[in-house]
Protein backbone atom coordinates (compact mmCIF):
# COMPACT_ATOMS: atom_id res chain seq x y z
CA UNK A 1 0.00 0.00 0.00
CA UNK A 2 1.73 3.33 -0.84
CA UNK A 3 2.17 5.90 1.78
CA UNK A 4 -0.90 7.96 0.51
CA UNK A 5 -3.20 5.01 0.30
CA UNK A 6 -2.14 4.17 3.72
CA UNK A 7 -2.91 7.73 4.81
CA UNK A 8 -6.46 7.19 3.30
CA UNK A 9 -7.01 3.70 4.61
CA UNK A 10 -6.08 4.99 8.83
CA UNK A 11 -8.52 8.73 8.02
CA UNK A 12 -11.00 6.44 6.95
CA UNK A 13 -10.63 3.99 9.47
CA UNK A 14 -10.67 6.58 12.23
CA UNK A 15 -13.39 7.87 11.46
CA UNK A 16 -15.18 4.75 11.52
CA UNK A 17 -13.83 4.25 15.28
CA UNK A 18 -14.87 7.59 16.06
CA UNK A 19 -18.74 6.89 14.83
CA UNK A 20 -19.07 3.03 15.99
CA UNK A 21 -17.56 4.98 19.76
CA UNK A 22 -20.32 7.57 19.42
CA UNK A 23 -23.53 4.91 18.63
CA UNK A 24 -22.40 2.70 21.22
CA UNK A 25 -21.64 5.29 24.24
CA UNK A 26 -24.89 5.91 23.74
CA UNK A 27 -26.45 2.97 22.77
CA UNK A 28 -24.68 0.15 24.46
CA UNK A 29 -23.08 -2.38 22.60
CA UNK A 30 -26.41 -4.45 22.32
CA UNK A 31 -28.55 -1.68 21.07
CA UNK A 32 -26.07 0.02 18.35
CA UNK A 33 -26.15 -1.44 15.07
CA UNK A 34 -23.56 -1.75 12.29
CA UNK A 35 -26.06 0.48 10.45
CA UNK A 36 -26.29 3.20 12.77
CA UNK A 37 -22.54 3.20 12.73
CA UNK A 38 -22.49 3.56 9.14
CA UNK A 39 -25.24 6.55 9.52
CA UNK A 40 -23.05 8.06 11.93
CA UNK A 41 -19.84 7.57 10.31
CA UNK A 42 -21.71 9.06 7.03
CA UNK A 43 -20.37 6.04 4.89
CA UNK A 44 -22.17 2.73 3.13
CA UNK A 45 -22.39 -0.61 5.26
CA UNK A 46 -19.88 -2.02 2.45
CA UNK A 47 -17.59 -0.03 3.46
CA UNK A 48 -18.16 -0.77 6.80
CA UNK A 49 -17.56 -4.22 6.22
CA UNK A 50 -14.30 -3.57 3.83
CA UNK A 51 -12.90 -2.52 7.43
CA UNK A 52 -14.29 -4.50 10.16
CA UNK A 53 -16.19 -8.31 10.19
CA UNK A 54 -18.42 -7.89 12.35
CA UNK A 55 -19.76 -5.45 15.36
CA UNK A 56 -17.72 -7.52 17.65
CA UNK A 57 -14.64 -6.92 15.99
CA UNK A 58 -15.06 -2.92 15.42
CA UNK A 59 -15.56 -2.71 19.51
CA UNK A 60 -12.27 -4.91 19.83
CA UNK A 61 -10.72 -2.30 17.70
CA UNK A 62 -12.32 0.83 19.76
CA UNK A 63 -11.15 -1.11 22.80
CA UNK A 64 -7.98 -2.32 21.72
CA UNK A 65 -6.72 1.30 20.12
CA UNK A 66 -7.70 3.32 23.25
CA UNK A 67 -5.66 0.93 25.65
CA UNK A 68 -2.59 0.79 23.20
CA UNK A 69 -2.29 4.13 23.07
CA UNK A 70 -2.49 4.69 27.17
CA UNK A 71 0.30 2.70 27.32
CA UNK A 72 2.23 3.99 24.49
CA UNK A 73 1.57 7.63 26.21
CA UNK A 74 2.07 6.28 29.40
CA UNK A 75 5.23 5.08 28.73
CA UNK A 76 6.82 8.63 26.61
CA UNK A 77 5.43 10.63 29.64
CA UNK A 78 7.27 8.43 32.45
CA UNK A 79 10.41 8.97 30.13
CA UNK A 80 10.86 12.47 31.41
CA UNK A 81 9.97 11.97 34.90
CA UNK A 82 12.55 11.54 38.08
CA UNK A 83 10.56 11.21 40.88
CA UNK A 84 7.59 8.71 41.87
CA UNK A 85 5.30 12.05 41.90
CA UNK A 86 6.19 13.12 38.51
CA UNK A 87 5.67 9.75 37.70
CA UNK A 88 1.94 9.83 39.65
CA UNK A 89 1.55 13.28 37.75
CA UNK A 90 2.11 11.79 34.23
CA UNK A 91 -0.02 8.89 35.14
CA UNK A 92 -3.34 11.18 36.17
CA UNK A 93 -2.33 13.40 33.35
CA UNK A 94 -2.88 11.02 31.00
CA UNK A 95 -5.67 9.23 31.76
CA UNK A 96 -7.66 12.85 32.05
CA UNK A 97 -6.21 13.88 28.97
CA UNK A 98 -6.94 10.70 26.90
CA UNK A 99 -10.66 11.15 28.48
CA UNK A 100 -10.99 14.46 27.47
CA UNK A 101 -9.75 14.30 24.14
CA UNK A 102 -11.85 10.66 23.45
CA UNK A 103 -14.86 10.50 25.69
CA UNK A 104 -17.08 8.15 23.62
CA UNK A 105 -14.08 5.48 23.29
CA UNK A 106 -13.30 5.91 27.17
CA UNK A 107 -17.33 5.44 27.77
CA UNK A 108 -17.19 2.14 26.07
CA UNK A 109 -14.42 1.25 27.42
CA UNK A 110 -15.55 1.54 30.71
CA UNK A 111 -19.07 -0.32 29.80
CA UNK A 112 -18.48 -2.40 26.84
CA UNK A 113 -15.47 -4.91 28.44
CA UNK A 114 -17.95 -7.59 29.11
CA UNK A 115 -19.46 -7.33 25.87
CA UNK A 116 -15.95 -8.77 24.20
CA UNK A 117 -15.21 -12.28 23.84
CA UNK A 118 -12.88 -15.11 23.20
CA UNK A 119 -9.66 -13.86 21.63
CA UNK A 120 -11.13 -10.29 21.36
CA UNK A 121 -11.65 -10.33 25.35
CA UNK A 122 -8.17 -11.84 25.95
CA UNK A 123 -6.15 -9.46 23.87
CA UNK A 124 -7.85 -5.87 25.36
CA UNK A 125 -7.37 -7.87 28.77
CA UNK A 126 -3.65 -8.40 28.78
CA UNK A 127 -3.95 -4.57 27.45
CA UNK A 128 -5.62 -3.54 30.39
CA UNK A 129 -3.18 -5.72 32.43
CA UNK A 130 0.11 -3.76 30.84
CA UNK A 131 -1.53 -0.77 31.74
CA UNK A 132 -2.56 -1.39 35.14
CA UNK A 133 0.98 -2.41 35.63
CA UNK A 134 2.42 0.56 34.82
CA UNK A 135 0.00 2.18 37.17
CA UNK A 136 0.61 -0.09 40.04
CA UNK A 137 4.24 0.25 39.52
CA UNK A 138 4.31 4.17 40.17
CA UNK A 139 2.23 3.57 42.76
CA UNK A 140 4.36 0.83 44.19
CA UNK A 141 7.15 3.90 44.65
CA UNK A 142 4.82 5.66 46.60
CA UNK A 143 3.79 2.78 48.70
CA UNK A 144 6.12 1.56 51.63
CA UNK A 145 2.82 -0.83 52.45
CA UNK A 146 2.39 -4.47 51.28
CA UNK A 147 2.12 -5.21 47.54
CA UNK A 148 -1.59 -6.27 47.97
CA UNK A 149 -2.01 -2.60 49.65
CA UNK A 150 -0.44 -0.90 46.85
CA UNK A 151 -2.54 -2.89 44.17
CA UNK A 152 -5.78 -1.55 46.26
CA UNK A 153 -4.24 1.99 45.89
CA UNK A 154 -3.85 1.62 42.07
CA UNK A 155 -7.65 0.68 42.19
CA UNK A 156 -9.09 3.65 44.54
CA UNK A 157 -7.32 5.21 42.09
CA UNK A 158 -8.48 4.20 38.27
CA UNK A 159 -11.79 4.12 40.38
CA UNK A 160 -11.25 7.83 40.74
CA UNK A 161 -10.10 8.21 37.30
CA UNK A 162 -12.30 5.85 35.14
CA UNK A 163 -15.89 7.98 36.59
CA UNK A 164 -14.83 11.13 36.31
CA UNK A 165 -16.50 10.85 33.09
CA UNK A 166 -19.85 10.73 34.40
CA UNK A 167 -19.68 14.35 35.86
CA UNK A 168 -16.82 16.23 33.89
CA UNK A 169 -18.27 19.02 32.25
CA UNK A 170 -15.56 21.11 31.00
CA UNK A 171 -18.47 24.26 30.77
CA UNK A 172 -18.67 23.76 34.51
CA UNK A 173 -15.98 22.27 36.28
CA UNK A 174 -12.49 23.18 36.86
CA UNK A 175 -10.04 22.65 33.48
CA UNK A 176 -8.64 19.11 33.35
CA UNK A 177 -5.18 20.32 34.55
CA UNK A 178 -6.39 22.00 37.92
CA UNK A 179 -8.58 18.81 37.68
CA UNK A 180 -5.55 16.31 37.88
CA UNK A 181 -3.57 18.51 40.45
CA UNK A 182 -6.51 18.27 42.57
CA UNK A 183 -7.13 14.33 41.99
CA UNK A 184 -3.27 14.02 42.58
CA UNK A 185 -3.39 16.18 45.86
CA UNK A 186 -5.56 14.00 46.74
CA UNK A 187 -4.22 10.67 46.42
CA UNK A 188 -0.69 12.33 47.72
CA UNK A 189 -1.91 14.06 50.86
CA UNK A 190 -5.62 12.22 51.83
CA UNK A 191 -8.62 14.83 51.69
CA UNK A 192 -7.70 17.18 54.59
CA UNK A 193 -4.42 18.31 52.93
CA UNK A 194 -5.52 19.38 49.72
Amino acid sequence: MTTQRQAKYEKRLSSILRAASKVIAKEGFNGASVRDVAAKGKIGLSGIYYYFKSKDEMLYAIQQHAFSTLVSQLKERLKDTSTPEERLKAVIDNHFEFFVQNTDEFTVCVHEMESLTGKYFRDVLKTRQEYFGLVRKVVNELHSGSKSDADLAALFLFGSLNWVYMWYDPEKNADINKLSDQCLRVFLNGINKT
